[in-house]
């Protein structure tokens, strides 16, 4: 019986990719190769470490993006790595857009702008996206278009592309990006022979069979799937929070207001028994967002069961 040889798997298979670099088990390689990109003080790959790919919206009807990879560094800079192997209508919007979600999404309620931390997204593409630029790697910051000054330094965009990359040697991330271009197993060992510290991200890559892509493939959709449930969890708790707190505000200003206009006494009570109305049905519309039972929500809010089936 013939053994067949396993088959050569590209590291830019979204599997090997997110299994060579994405893997907390495997973060020298990530270390090894984001050196020789950023321009960071060392200690900041100390603690490199993996974190949620799923960035949640600001909304229950918000849109969830779903990213390669995400590190945090020793002070908290975020690094994100994308692999992009098709070209992809609006791909800068959507570079930008998974950027701004990572900045935004740092503070909670009543925290300082202060504690924002830098975000840095790594974007590599297996085709030509800069047709205006000639270097293969290109660095992106928020800069006066006159003078060039830099404005702030927290958000970056970092785009690298595989099809600029010359074939003679250029310096340190050359060896990475020809590693990550690699075709057969024989380019990829005569490459590894010439530089040794690709050895152990090239043992990962070709260590993801065709059943271990199937099953990290399962892990990482059970992971996603599981943050999901997590995030619309908090969601739903955080809605009912908001929905109380704003009802009750909401309530006693409109009950304050239209009692002001039409007498002290009468107005106040008027006012007051409508804002109370508005305050349940605004309670009881979230609640009802929120997927909470019918019935909790009529005996939370004490309003009819033909009041709640009509919002």
């Amino acid at each position: 019986m013939k053994i067949k040889k396993k088959k050569f798997v590209s590291p830019l298979n979204d599997v090997a990719f997110s299994y060579i670099f994405g893997d907390q088990r495997n973060i020298e390689n990530t270390r090894d190769f984001l050196k020789t990109i950023l321009d960071i003080p060392e200690e900041e790959f100390d603690r490199l470490t993996v974190k949620n790919t799923v960035l949640k919206p600001d909304s229950l009807h918000g849109k969830t993006s779903i990213v390669d990879i995400v590190l945090s560094t020793r002070s908290g800079k975020i690094i994100q790595i994308e692999m992009q192997v098709e070209k992809e209508a609006h791909l800068r919007d959507r570079i930008l857009y998974y950027a701004a979600q990572l900045f935004s999404r740092q503070l909670k309620k009543g925290q300082k702008y202060g504690k924002l931390h830098q975000v840095i997204s790594i974007v590599i593409c297996d085709h030509t996206l800069l047709d205006e630029e000639r270097d293969y790697l290109n660095e992106y910051s928020m800069r006066n278009a006159k003078t060039n000054c830099l404005f702030t330094d927290k958000l970056k965009v970092v785009i690298i592309e595989l099809p600029k990359v010359p074939d003679t040697e250029d310096g340190p991330l050359w060896a990475w990006l020809k590693f990550l271009k690699c075709k057969d197993k024989e380019e990829c060992r005569m490459l590894v022979k010439r530089h040794p510290k690709l050895e152990k991200a090239a043992e990962c890559a070709q260590r993801v069979s065709f059943l271990e892509r199937l099953e990290w493939t399962f892990i990482l959709l059970e992971r996603r799937k599981r943050e999901l449930r997590q995030w619309k969890e908090d969601t739903r708790a955080e809605a009912l929070a908001e929905g109380l707190e704003e009802g009750l505000v909401k309530g006693h200003a409109t009950g304050h207001a239209e009692g002001h206009a039409e007498g002290h006494a009468e107005g106040h009570a008027t006012g007051h028994a409508e804002g109370r109305s508005d305050e349940k049905l605004e309670i009881a519309r979230k609640m009802k967002i929120a997927g909470r039972p019918l019935a909790e929500i009529e005996e939370f809010t004490g309003l009819s069961p033909e009041i709640v089936e009509q919002l």
